[in-house]
């Protein structure tokens, strides 16, 4: 019953009520608005890290990582993980795994006879690439061939930068310099294949790609840096990691595997800086929702102080007064929850429907999309906040329903 009164109570002053629900549900919307843009970028950069060449798991020797489970660069190091075809055969046959690929990294210097320019190399296996669905952004030319290629006919990519460097083009031929496992020198010449971007200007100045055959043949080794696995579906790597673990456990050689976020720092400093970005929001709308919604029902008990008198004389207890104010902010908070998700719904399709583009955030080569992606759980979410803030802004209005004397109340004009 009380809740029956605390909303017919609502449609006393209609324009008020109208006005709390408008604050309410634009709140609701730019909430919704503001998540699906954090939890795109998030998906977004997640998918970018692990489909640009991390994968979701590396498997590395120990060695390698000489007690920092964090270091990602391994060009200084010769190519020592030995058997690894063996290992990547029984990787592959693990539930979950999609693909499993060799990696090597090396640096050296590139030239073309006239310029030169330092490097760093990353060689891969293109077939397994792209069984892994990695994403390689062309720029001109062509990817590297599936094919293993054959000595005299090495092909090698080069981010656009680096080819800018050395005045390019696919087609064209340069020669690496690079130190041997051995510690000697040895030179490769390499037909250009293509020019791609990793989507960060200071990668592409320096990076080059090539197939496995080529680097091992580079440096003189059969070794490969680390073994790069792919997942079918990322929402289960912590399974498939535990179950990767202990088939790694007692090897013939002590590895370590490593997840993407491990490799790819800057993603939990991009998460912290839109968490924060995000919680700043919160608060703001928090505190207008809050300041408006509090002084209508402010308002509202005043209007009503003879009629609160009267129901106290009559033997209604405070602590249902109390519940009706607090009723009535409820009936807001969900009036206004939902006229927002329908207002955020309507926004969120006409902003992915115009499909616009942002300018490339700092270091970065591409523009990147202004999109949303909205969950269930969102909304909820939106919801709950609303109601808690409603329920703060009735916190001044019930202290005045308790602090009412019935003598002054009944007299109050």
């Amino acid at each position: 019953m009380l809740s029956s009164i605390a909303l017919r109570n609502l449609s006393r002053n209609r324009r008020r009520s109208l006005l709390s629900l408008l604050v309410v549900s634009v709140g609701t919307a730019g909430l919704l608005l503001t998540a699906g843009f954090v939890r795109y970028s998030f998906d977004g950069l997640r998918d970018a890290i692990i489909q640009g060449g991390l994968g979701h798991f590396e498997v590395t020797p120990t060695t390698r990582l000489d007690g920092d489970s964090s270091a990602s660069d391994g060009s200084n190091l010769p190519p020592a993980f030995a058997r690894w075809r063996e290992i990547r055969a029984e990787l592959e046959s693990r539930p979950g795994v999609r693909a499993v690929g060799a990696t090597i990294q090396f640096a050296g210097m590139a030239t073309n006879g006239e310029r030169t320019a330092s490097f760093l190399g990353v060689s891969v296996e293109p077939d397994r690439e792209r069984r892994m669905g990695m994403n390689v952004r062309i720029r001109r030319g062509a990817d590297l061939p599936e094919a293993e290629p054959v000595a005299g006919e090495d092909r090698v990519l080069l981010g656009q930068g680096l080819a800018r460097s050395l005045g390019v083009e696919p087609g064209d031929v340069v020669t690496i310099l690079i130190a041997t496992t051995d510690g000697s020198l040895n030179a490769l010449d390499l037909i250009v294949e293509g020019v791609f971007s990793t989507g960060f200007q200071e990668m592409d100045d320096r990076i080059l790609k090539t197939h496995v055959a080529t680097a091992q043949r580079a440096l003189g080794s059969d070794g490969v840096t680390s073994l790069v696995i792919s997942l079918e579906d990322t929402e289960g790597a912590r399974e498939a990691e535990q179950d990767l673990r202990q088939v790694l456990e007692g090897g013939p050689i002590p590895l370590a595997i490593r997840d993407w976020e491990s490799r790819a720092p800057f993603y939990g400093q991009v998460r912290a800086l839109y968490g924060g970005i995000f919680t700043f929001l919160g608060i703001i709308v928090g505190v207008l929702v809050a300041l408006a919604n509090s002084n209508t029902l402010l308002m509202s008990v005043l209007e009503r102080v003879r009629e609160f008198g009267t129901l106290l004389a009559i033997g209604t207890s405070r602590a249902q007064l109390a519940s009706l104010v607090l009723l009535e902010a409820l009936w807001l908070a969900l009036l206004g929850a939902l006229a927002g998700g329908v207002l955020g719904i309507v926004l969120v399709g006409i902003i992915n429907f115009l499909e616009l583009e942002m300018p490339p955030p700092p270091a970065a080569v591409d523009p990147i999309d202004l999109a949303l992606a909205v969950i269930p759980s969102d909304f909820l979410l939106a919801g709950a906040f609303m109601a808690v803030i409603l329920l703060i802004a009735s916190v001044p209005p019930i202290l005045r329903v308790f602090r009412l004397k019935i003598v002054e109340a009944l007299g109050h004009v």
